[in-house]
């Protein structure tokens, strides 16, 4: 029975600490609920007050009520009050409650990051300010909790802690929302993990929501997260094509038509797992890249070959981890004060040497052919964020192998990516005729037209430099033919910085680590087995089969 807990434990885990970090982003009523599948009437964060009843603030060892709350991605305001009412919940208590302690389901508990005095009446706590928010839910298997985290077994009479870590240091990167004929959705992130000039790169996202609005496309790019964007180009690329057939663009740019996906005859990880039917499907049941036996993780997959063709087209559906954003934070904080000192020296670095940084650390989607001379890189995809799915394409030269079995590898460090659906289209690539609108207007917040910015790659930026900036994008339609379908993608090109300002001593032998080649694979392995540790055995002790 403890090998069985111990796996259910870990897959908990897995998606317990993505749904603590999914609550990082600054903008999660477009996210939370609807990555999660969750039930519509599940409160986003930024709803809390709607919902909740009782609020405590910790700061320090002091503890006070705090009414009419509200919360958005600045601060947090509401009334201060002393306490008069039994407070039940502390953090070392045992996670099971007695009737007359109730009134601990809905408690939510606010802890400063510093000593404030925190007197009766009106204030605002700058979010920056917060460490994290403790949310109590009945564990009925139905709430945010067991929903999105999936189920160990309804304990009764217990309850669910939900730590949400309010902090803009998400490293992300531009967030793209699209008029959907109704309303502005979110779409996607990008040119994720450009977080230097020197990384500037372009990327090509597919935009499934867009639909024009009085003959134009529409679209925002917003800065929501403590950092600096810089945008130097953003452009449709526009492809009218039969309703039965699928168009995507690879990394660089080039259309690939989709009309036969084929699934693979077999699909396992490392340690040999059969993980086809995890990838059969688009549904959000994802392979995790999370074997803990290895640094690196892969998937291997074989498909079968039809008759001798040459060429093949590998499609996926994948996203970043949240884990990921989460461990890039935690190796930004190891510098304390001299994290700007470093950043402002690997500025100076050229595209190759902070490109081979990041292609040595597993942070790329890599994929692998095998061929009769062994295993041969194909390509590799840029990060691109982990609050929307992207779907792939990457042409595949079959030229090199001989026999009717193709076998591919995706392979990245560890816990990076999320894997949702993979398959194969054998079909010969048809031309396409996709036509690039460059912005026929753009506005930022200030009521500043900056279409100039977007039109050429000339490096003369569209630059947010500040939480809360928007800029709108409008484009020309392109008329759809009858009979025809249409689909979009933004072509943009840009960088972005990350705004830190970490105190303290620099972690001087933990960051020589970091020279190793690969290193940051090993280290999210070790921090995810640390957190693995650290976790499972209290929940062990609340699981009902342990006391048989």
């Amino acid at each position: 029975m403890k090998n069985l807990f111990s796996n259910q434990a870990k897959r908990f885990l897995v998606y317990f600490l993505s749904a603590l970090l999914l609550f990082q982003t600054t903008s999660c009523r477009y996210f939370s609920v609807g990555y999660a599948n969750a039930p519509t009437d599940i409160p986003t964060i930024f709803e809390i007050g709607k919902v909740y009843k009782k609020f405590i603030v910790h700061s320090d060892n002091n503890e006070v009520f705090i009414t009419d709350i509200e919360l958005d991605s600045i601060a947090l305001s509401g009334t201060i009050q002393n306490i008069d009412k039994p407070v039940y919940y502390d953090e070392f208590r045992s996670s099971r409650y007695k009737k007359f302690e109730k009134d601990i389901v809905h408690e939510v508990h606010i802890y400063l990051r510093n000593y404030t005095i925190l007197l009766p009446g009106q204030t605002q706590i700058p979010v920056e300010d917060i460490k994290e928010i403790r949310i109590i839910e009945q564990n009925t298997g139905k709430t945010v909790a067991s929903y999105v985290l999936g189920t160990l077994g309804i304990l009764a009479g217990t309850y669910v802690l939900l730590i949400i870590i309010i902090l803009l240091t998400k490293s992300s990167c531009p967030y793209v929302y699209v008029n959907d004929g109704e309303s502005f959705v979110f779409e996607g992130e990008t040119f994720g993990g450009a977080i230097l000039q020197n990384l500037e790169r372009d990327d090509y996202m597919p935009l499934p929501s867009i639909r024009a609005v009085d003959g134009t496309y529409r679209l925002r790019i917003t800065n929501e997260l403590k950092e600096k964007q810089y945008t130097d180009v953003a452009s449709l690329m526009v492809i009218n094509h039969q309703k039965s057939e699928k168009v995507l663009l690879d990394k660089y740019g080039q259309p690939y038509l989709i009309t036969a996906e084929q699934p693979p005859e077999n699909v396992y990880s490392l340690s040999g797992t059969d993980v086809k039917n995890t990838l059969s499907s688009r549904d959000r049941d994802v392979f995790l890249f999370n074997e803990t036996d290895f640094d690196e993780n892969a998937v291997v997959m074989k498909f079968e070959r039809p008759g001798n063709v040459q060429t093949g087209k590998l499609v996926f559906t994948a996203k970043n981890s949240l884990w990921l954003d989460y461990l890039y934070g935690c190796f930004n904080e190891k510098f304390g004060s001299r994290y700007n000192p470093w950043v402002d020296k690997h500025k100076k670095d050229s595209h190759e040497e902070r490109l081979q940084k990041v292609v040595e650390n597993g942070f790329p989607l890599s994929v692998y052919l095998k061929t009769d001379a062994g295993w041969k890189l194909v390509d590799y995809l840029h990060t691109v964020g982990p609050l929307a799915d992207r779907e792939f394409v990457v042409p595949v030269d079959l030229s090199a192998v001989t026999g009717k079995e193709i076998e591919l590898k995706l392979s990245t460090g560890f816990m990076y990516w999320e894997l949702d659906h993979v398959a194969m289209d054998f079909t010969e690539n048809e031309a396409l005729n996709m036509t690039e609108i460059k912005p026929l207007m753009a506005v930022n917040n200030d009521g500043e037209i900056v279409t100039d910015l977007l039109a050429e790659n000339d490096r003369i930026y569209l630059e947010q430099t500040s939480v809360g900036e928007v800029a709108e994008v409008r484009f020309l339609e392109v008329p759809i033919p009858e009979g025809m379908s249409q689909t979009v993608f933004l072509h943009s090109r840009g960088y972005y910085e990350l705004i830190r300002d970490y105190e303290g001593f620099p972690q001087i032998t933990e960051l020589n680590k970091f020279k190793k080649a690969g290193y940051f694979m090993q280290f999210s392995r070790e921090e995810y087995l640390k957190f693995l540790q650290k976790e499972e055995p209290s929940l062990a002790s609340d699981n009902p089969a342990n006391n048989n």
